[in-house]
């Protein structure tokens, strides 16, 4: 058997091209767009392992994206770099070593046409993940704008059977299982990322990958991190169906949400949360000493990335450090005041939101300020609301209240709040349709996917109390859950 049968054996599990099928190989594109939308801003962008390209590698997982409306707010690459059978003479040419592969990485995604995005998701197959982690310790820039990494097959603890390779091939002395590279990038994925990585991190293992064992793609990495979809070193990457596991873990990956927010809205997400995780990173330091706009900033942000323990106590310390506090903090307090309760149920929590919204009803009416006017009495209004068990017509004091707040809506601003708003007083007062009719316009001019998240829950809450599973589907059906 040839040396180039040998390596390929060992890397792809089949025979060799022929010479004329390698060389046009190589001049393969290292980088391919399967959709650029002018108007997208979050990307996939696949990286193969070794021996692969950016044209066939990812070619069946490419296929079913495009055939998935569900994630049309994604556009689509396919990131290359040079590796191929031959083996290295490095006195006239040879394939780069995979720390030089994860600086082509970071350079192509600092340049045209990757440069444009603000959340990339990286899904890398075999020694890809290897150079995807590389380009993730190397990058500060990176780290920030990715929001997702899946690894399919990833040899990142080393593999033994790279030894055979390694006296030919760069690539394949770092990938072997003791090498200095595995030992540097183990030590220092766990010094810098650790088990809380600042982006969504799922190792993939194959169920029957004789070449990468489940040792070493997804046990360096804590069990949370971890799955295992059945399959090969090469057909865990080459779903033939939406329903194929590997395909429909990454779709579930992507979409991962509250349930307010549809699945066609995930690359908005991603983009929003990394716009978050800045925010955080400016704010949270100096918390102490925000004013009431920078406060309420930081504690949206955190909530809007599933911190709301921090988001709670952050505005509850501002708030007890400020004897009149403005309107905006109290109502983002008993927000998060509201939320507990409708979790937990303790009633010190429910008491004290509804405390701070009725105070901060009388004092936006007090000061003329009609938009805080109806955000507090429709508030009030689901509170008492919600504190009866049972489905069927409110109250007359919740009607009363919710009747108050639609008399601010008519003298405010018109925004999706407003709309939001005039949405649950006509749930309120038993008029599903024009409440339908309201939010409709709420979600159209709502400017994020928080919002949308914000005005579902607390619409889908009203019609379920007031009209049952019907009120609930026409809510749903409206947000295209």
């Amino acid at each position: 058997m040839s040396i180039k049968d040998t390596l390929c054996n060992l890397f792809v599990g089949k025979r060799p091209k022929t010479q004329p099928q390698e060389a046009l190989k190589k001049l393969a594109p290292t980088l391919v767009a399967s959709r650029n939308v002018d108007t997208n801003r979050a990307a996939v962008i696949f990286v193969h392992g070794f021996h692969g390209d950016a044209t066939v590698t990812w070619a069946s997982f490419i296929a079913q994206l495009l055939g998935d409306c569900r994630l049309n707010d994604w556009d689509i690459y396919s990131l290359g770099y040079p590796t191929n059978l031959s083996i290295d003479f490095p006195i006239w040419t040879s394939d780069p070593d995979i720390k030089l592969c994860s600086i082509g990485l970071i350079t192509k995604l600092r340049h045209s046409p990757l440069d444009r995005y603000k959340a990339i998701t990286i899904v890398a197959h075999s020694m890809g993940g290897l150079v995807v982690q590389r380009a993730i310790l190397n990058s500060d820039e990176l780290r920030k704008r990715i929001t997702h990494v899946v690894l399919f097959g990833t040899p990142s603890a080393g593999v033994s059977k790279a030894a055979l390779g390694a006296r030919l091939k760069q690539q394949a002395r770092d990938m072997c299982e003791g090498s200095n590279f595995i030992l540097e990038l183990r030590k220092e994925w766990q010094d810098v990322i650790g088990e809380n990585p600042p982006f969504s991190f799922t190792a993939v293992a194959g169920e029957t990958d004789a070449f990468v064992p489940a040792s070493s793609s997804i046990d360096p990495f804590p069990i949370s991190q971890q799955a295992a979809v059945p399959g090969n070193h090469l057909e865990i990457v080459r779903p033939d169906c939406p329903g194929h596991l590997s395909y429909d873990l990454l779709y579930r990956i992507l979409t991962a949400s509250r349930r307010g927010v549809s699945a066609t809205e995930s690359g908005r997400l991603a983009v929003e949360r990394k716009e978050f995780d800045r925010a955080i990173e400016l704010l949270m330091p100096g918390a102490n000493g925000l004013d009431a706009n920078a406060i309420v900033s930081l504690a949206l942000a955190l909530e809007s990335v599933e911190r709301d323990k921090e988001a709670f106590e952050v505005i509850d310390n501002w708030n007890r450090n400020n004897d009149v506090p403005a309107l905006d903090p109290i109502g983002v307090l008993a927000g998060r005041l509201k939320r507990r309760w409708l979790v937990t149920r303790q009633q010190k929590d429910y008491d004290r939101a509804l405390q701070l919204y009725s105070d901060g009803l009388k004092h936006a009416e007090a000061s003329g300020n009609h938009d805080q006017a109806y955000y507090h009495a429709i508030n009030v209004a689901f509170l008492l609301l919600m504190s009866v068990a049972g489905c069927g017509p409110a109250s007359s004091e919740v009607v009363d209240m919710a009747s108050r707040a639609l008399k601010h809506v008519e003298l405010s601003r018109e925004n999706q709040w407003s709309h939001a708003t005039r949405g649950e007083a006509h749930l309120m007062v038993g008029d599903l349709a024009e409440g339908v009719t309201a939010y409709q316009e709420a979600r159209r001019q709502a400017k994020t996917v928080r919002e949308c998240d914000s005005i579902h829950m607390q619409a889908v809450f009203v019609a379920t109390r007031i009209f049952g599973e019907e009120g609930a589907r026409a809510i749903d059906d409206l947000f295209e859950l």
